[in-house]
């Protein structure tokens, strides 16, 4: 190749390093049969990283160890782990994965094959790039906080609670489970006499009520338009301790164009009924909140339909 071709060349690569260093926090290219790494950043020129007495592995380990928080570091070690990269790039193109920096928050490693074989033999030469994530981490949070809570009380939404009940098949390994079932009772009488504001006033203010009650003990969510679920974990002795608090500040209520404030509930707990799944705890609390409710209608004489 002629010398201006040569350099031409290499001016290329050295740009298209210099462009990609403004995306990634530091590049590494790193020859896996010789061990060795060129390591770039957005700080100083190409240098040589890994010599005849530095091994590209130990350096990678030491650079991990001293970027990474200590409770991701196991995790980084084992993922930038060049002994099996090779192996693990095997028809892939790239391989990735994030962790917590001590110095930038979140970011992503992530090794990139360099295209000197096909995606199905194991690639000699790879980079090693990371990249500052923290603000897209915040907008992914973010938008699952979204997608999972409910607009007008602010409380987990349906989606948050089939998504929680998914993690308690097994109550086997939990311990004070406890299962509450709400229904807020006269909504549809406020809705029709006094108006949709009135009846969201309601809603809110039930939401308020609730999770000043129960929200220490775990996760209260709304699950349609005047029910509500809770999934606590307290002692047996204290179930009717949070019970009474909600009654009473139930009681105590009075709101800009309603003054008076009812929550059916029913508890279902595992110490109660340890043999039970989630599912049958929901019907048996769901059946005593029934069973409250038709209780406040026959004290109350209201109409429940009205």
């Amino acid at each position: 190749m002629p010398e201006n071709e040569r350099l031409d060349t290499a001016m290329t690569q050295f740009l298209l390093i210099d462009s990609l260093s403004s995306i990634y926090l530091s590049l590494h290219i790193i020859d896996l049969e010789k061990n060795t790494s060129v390591e770039y950043n957005a700080s100083s020129a190409i240098r040589e990283v890994a010599t005849k007495n530095t091994d590209a592995d130990q350096v990678m380990i030491a650079t991990m160890k001293h970027v990474v928080v200590s409770e991701y570091q196991d995790a980084v070690i084992e993922f930038t782990d060049l002994h099996t990269v090779a192996e693990r790039m095997r028809g892939k193109q790239s391989i990735t994965f994030e962790f917590i920096s001590a110095n930038f928050g979140w970011c992503r490693g992530r090794f990139i094959r360099i295209n000197d074989r096909s995606l199905d033999e194991l690639p000699t030469r790879v980079i090693f790039a990371t990249e500052v994530i923290d603000e897209e981490k915040r907008r992914e949070e973010n938008l699952i906080r979204i997608s999972l809570t409910d607009e007008l009380t602010t409380l987990l939404n349906r989606r948050a609670y089939e998504e929680e009940l998914k993690l308690y098949k097994d109550l086997s390994k939990t311990e004070n489970f406890t299962y509450v079932s709400m229904d807020l009772n006269g909504l549809k009488r406020v809705n029709d006499n006094i108006g949709h504001a009135a009846g969201d006033e309601l809603i809110i203010e039930a939401a308020k009520i609730i999770r000043a009650s129960m929200g220490r003990f775990g996760k209260v969510f709304r699950t349609g338009g005047d029910e509500f679920q809770a999934i606590l974990f307290v002692e047996p002795s204290k179930i009717d301790e949070i019970t009474k608090s909600m009654c009473d500040m139930c009681d105590a209520w009075k709101g800009e164009y309603s003054d008076t404030m009812s929550i059916s509930y029913g508890v279902a707990s595992q110490s109660e009924f340890p043999d039970k799944k989630v599912k049958e705890l929901g019907k048996i609390a769901d059946k005593r909140m029934y069973e409250n409710k038709d209780e406040y209608y026959r004290r109350t004489g209201l109409d429940r339909r009205k």
